[in-house]
């Protein structure tokens, strides 16, 4: 948490943000409401005005009644029911149940398609509906004049704007766990089936006793019925029990019975939750020296860096290390999800050979290299606790993973390098990574949900706030671009950090009239200087605008969930205090758009 939420040597920290954020927000209000009035009152009653205004919000804020902020919201809650806000839960309920004559598990990840409809659809379809139910009510009541009779009550604007805020979120936190609900039996009825046994593909499997000579039955071998697109071949032990092989990301137990028959049950192991160890990644180059990045490519999205085979260039993963990883076999297991990129076509069936190995961090100790084959797709390897030394003595003793490899931090190192010629592995931070346990689907759907209901919070809040200065169809509108740049804002961000090439606008029409490509560097002049101090000065108001505005890809957990991961709990306390900063801000913001507004009136 200390990465993000404290000042590090290359960031401010999410804390430092925060607060030149809520200071640059009240300046620019009072300043911008000054503006305002003075045009309307002139300066001298302007300033009065805006002074009384921040003056009474305090005692206003600490009269608050918990009373009269649920009356408020149990209104705005029988308002939004009486506007037909379920329609969109009604909407959701047809195509849910028609999405079952398309969506069938014969695709080959059935868990992927189901997860990824289910979460995508209902996320979009909640947060529109959010959008539609915040925005228009309290401008329409402005309009129609409904709204002073709540005036004239004894009802604080904090009041006023909590209760509405509160009744919106309430609808649609309903609708959320309605929906959550229908998903969740949706995704179980439509990925459940089993198959039989064929009778015919079963072998019995035998071995002779050589003292004895007596034959024994050692176990059986088949293959499973070809049912919704898929069979399993099955191995089982001498005691008639066995898993059969995993296929379209699942498996089936599978148990001889004492009459000579075949028992499959459902399918297992399909909707996981794997809690992962993940180590920090760095590279070295073709000539085996560090480099910050991989190579490159040519891909846009350089999220994976790339080293080259037939050459020293390796990926490097420094682990933690202990007793605890290791799994009751006394093996770590370990998931290997890594990209290929191909120079020239090749044995696309067989996939690109290479290597890994374990070093310890400090000493010129390592085990031997052990071969592999990346085919772009997860790999889960079981790696022995003990390894064999890459001493070229035959008579070397074996390395002990956590005796021998692991330093006095508790650190070891795992190279990976390629060993073809031409091709590259592509290889990221979450690429490689030691699997700790396999939780609980069920509580990682929920923690799925409570991200959505984030978002849900969000979008309500900001939609509200755009109502209390701005007309329905305005507000609408302005709710859809904030969500719309939230999903976005990662790109916003790197433009503004100066990750693109190109420079800022004025470089970039510069760049533009003179048909210079991005990588080209400027004339040398004066006006050189003058354009990237334009341009800097750019970037630090987007800079600030990017913080003004959430981003959405931090609240959306659904990836998680759909590529089979467990949602660490670090995450979950981000998006909570993301969205109670934003919480927090917004409405503040809306009281005093609120309340300047009656008084306009």
């Amino acid at each position: 948490m200390n990465d993000w939420l404290l000042p590090g040597a290359d960031h401010l920290g999410g804390l430092v943000v925060f607060i030149s954020a809520i200071a640059i927000l009240a300046v620019a209000g009072a300043l911008i409401g000054f503006i305002v009035s003075s045009i309307r009152n002139g300066p001298f009653e302007a300033f009065y005005a805006v002074g009384r205004i921040a003056v009474e919000s305090v005692p206003e804020l600490l009269s608050i009644s918990p009373r009269r902020v649920g009356a408020m919201t149990w209104l705005a809650f029988q308002e939004a029911i009486r506007k037909r806000a379920l329609v969109a839960f009604a909407l959701f309920m047809v195509v849910l149940l028609f999405s079952g004559w398309y969506i069938t598990p014969n695709s080959e990840s059935p868990v992927r398609l189901y997860l990824s409809f289910v979460l995508t659809f209902q996320n979009w379809l909640l947060l529109l509906m959010c959008i539609l139910l915040s925005v228009f009510s309290l401008p329409a009541d402005i309009q129609n004049k409904t709204i002073y009779t709540i005036y004239t009550k004894p009802v604080l604007h904090w009041e006023i704007f909590l209760g509405r805020l509160f009744g919106y979120i309430g609808v649609g936190s309903m609708m959320l766990v309605a929906m959550g609900i229908c998903s969740y039996v949706f995704l179980y009825r439509g990925l459940d089936h089993t198959h039989q046994v064929d009778p015919q593909s079963v072998t019995e499997l035998t071995a002779t006793d050589d003292a004895t000579g007596e034959t024994k039955v050692i176990g059986w071998e088949g293959e499973t019925t070809f049912n919704v697109g898929h069979s399993h071949p099955f191995s089982l032990d001498a005691d008639g029990d066995g898993l059969a092989a995993r296929e379209r990301q699942h498996t089936h137990q599978i148990t001889r019975n004492e009459d000579g028959t075949f028992s499959v049950s459902g399918p297992k192991e399909m909707l996981q939750a794997r809690v992962r160890h993940l180590g920090k990644i760095r590279f070295l180059d073709r000539g085996g020296e560090p480099t910050s990045k991989g190579i490159n490519v040519g891909n846009e999205w350089d999220y994976y860096g790339h080293i080259e085979g037939g050459t020293l260039s390796a990926a490097v993963f420094t682990f933690d290390m202990s007793d605890a990883l290791l799994n009751e076999e006394n093996q770590l297991p370990m998931e290997f999800n890594l990209r290929v990129f191909r120079t020239y076509k090749g044995d696309i069936v067989s996939g690109i050979r290479g290597s890994y190995y374990f070093k310890h961090p400090d000493l010129d100790i390592r085990s031997r290299s052990i071969p592999f084959t990346a085919k772009e797709e997860a790999e889960t390897v079981l790696v022995s606790r003990s390894q064999e030394n890459s001493d070229i003595d035959p008579t070397a003793p074996n390395l002990d993973l956590v005796e021998n490899l692991t330093n006095a931090d508790g650190k070891i190192e795992l190279w990976i390098q390629c060993s073809e010629r031409g091709q590259y592995y592509g290889v990221a931070q979450n690429s490689v990574f030691i699997l700790k346990s396999n939780g609980s689907f069920f509580w990682n759907f929920v923690k799925c949900y409570i991200s959505m209901w984030f978002q849900v919070v969000m979008v309500v809040t900001f939609g509200l706030v755009f109502s209390t200065f701005l007309n329905g169809p305005v507000a609408a509108l302005a709710s859809l671009i904030a969500l719309g740049y939230g999903f976005f804002a990662e790109s916003v961000r790197e433009l503004a950090n100066g990750e693109w090439y190109g420079g800022g606008p004025v470089e970039s029409s510069i760049r533009l009239f003179n048909q210079k490509n991005v990588m080209v560097d400027l004339d040398e002049g004066v006006y050189v200087n003058i354009v990237k101090f334009i341009d800097a000065r750019f970037f630090d108001g987007l800079r600030v605008f990017v913080n003004m505005l959430p981003d959405y890809n931090q609240l959306d957990t659904h990836s998680f969930v759909v590529d089979g991961y467990n949602i660490p709990g670090v995450v979950m306390i981000q998006q909570l205090l993301i969205v109670s900063a934003f919480f927090v801000c917004l409405v503040t913001t809306g009281y005093f758009f609120l309340k300047t507004r009656e008084i306009a009136g």
